[in-house]
């Protein structure tokens, strides 16, 4: 029942709209009459000649979002985090560095190679976002 009165409401409302009137409606085939027209109506004009220049500028602007600061917050405190390890344990870590078949070696190696991982996949994206993909 319900639903058989949405129907009737929307036809309503599309009929209103057709016909430029909104006499006798009650608030539901109002609201159907305004979609109705909303969707039968063409545009104004066209966009701004500018606008695809001024949406690219609210993009890069804002794309990073707090990511880029975090970024360079964590940045730093994992750079802090490593001088006060190498001055805390830099004589371990000299040792292993001499004995690869340290155990701690392989986790120093993984580590290592997430930051070079990191920094290439990196340069990839910017790379990819320059005009033509290459340089």
């Amino acid at each position: 029942m319900n639903d058989e009165r949405e129907w009737e409401a929307q036809e309503r409302g599309m009929r209103a709209a057709r016909e430029q009137a909104s006499a006798d409606l009650d608030p539901l085939a109002l609201e159907y009459r305004k979609v109705a027209r909303a969707v039968v109506s063409h545009p104004v004009g066209a966009p701004p000649g500018d606008f695809v220049a001024r949406a690219a500028a609210h993009v890069a602007r804002h794309e990073g979002g707090i990511e880029r600061p975090l970024s360079r917050v964590l940045l730093a405190v994992f750079a802090v985090a490593l001088v006060a390890s190498a001055v805390i344990y830099g004589a371990r870590y000299w040792q292993m560095v001499q004995q690869p078949e340290e155990p701690a070696s392989g986790w120093v190696l993984a580590g290592l190679a997430c930051v070079v991982l990191s920094w290439v996949s990196r340069q990839l994206a910017v790379i990819a976002r320059r005009p033509g993909g290459r340089s």
